[in-house]
């Protein structure tokens, strides 16, 4: 899948204590952890380069996501709830716990990355590409997929009911256990042994 990347040709390198000064995170580059718990609250990262940072310390609330990227970072159990995620790609990043419910993600990667009982629940995935990823016990509730495409990635005891696709590929996926519902297996795209696994939704039984 081709994505618009994020656009970061004028960052520098600085710390969080720099952008701390004037609560600013525009076209910056961090690659030094913080040290002390901080809360950053209804803020935009705008033209962002992230490298090695451990969030765990560092809660994101009402954070937008323009042209940033993420690369070997432990957002594990940050809330992008409702927030506006655009040209944003996670790079072997840990993502356990995740939450974007009703967000809006366009142009987003997510590569490598752990993202298990992430939360995706109603919301807008445009042009969005999940590529090597761990996506077990991940909900997709009632998401909307205008485009997306997912490549080699675990869909294992996923949850995958009232989504709404046109075509939706798994078939490179691992979808053991994973909950569909009618409305989500139509026009979705199977190999022949996951077909297996899904035919008992339709009340089918082989002899």
């Amino acid at each position: 899948m081709k994505l618009i990347e994020p656009k970061l040709s004028y960052i520098e390198k600085t710390t969080f204590d720099e952008c701390l000064k004037e609560m600013k995170f525009q076209d910056i580059h961090i690659d030094e952890n913080y040290e002390r718990e901080i809360n950053l609250d209804h803020l935009t990262f705008d033209g962002c380069l992230f490298e090695n940072i451990d969030f765990n310390i560092i809660q994101l609330n009402h954070i937008d996501l323009i042209d940033v990227t993420f690369d070997k970072c432990d957002l594990s159990n940050q809330n992008f709830d409702h927030q506006y995620l655009n040209r944003v790609q996670f790079k072997n990043c840990k993502l356990t716990g995740t939450t974007f419910i009703e967000t809006n993600l366009k142009d987003v990667l997510f590569e490598n990355c752990q993202g298990r009982y992430s939360n995706y629940a109603s919301s807008s995935l445009q042009n969005v590409y999940f590529k090597h990823t761990d996506l077990q016990e991940a909900s997709f509730y009632d998401t909307h997929c205008k485009k997306i495409e997912l490549k080699d990635t675990s869909l294992i005891r996923c949850e995958l009911t009232s989504l709404h696709h046109k075509g939706l590929d798994v078939s490179s996926c691992q979808i053991q256990g994973a909950l569909f519902d009618l409305q989500s297996l139509k026009n979705l795209v199977i190999n022949d042994f996951q077909a297996v696994d899904l035919i008992g939704i339709l009340g089918v039984k082989v002899k």
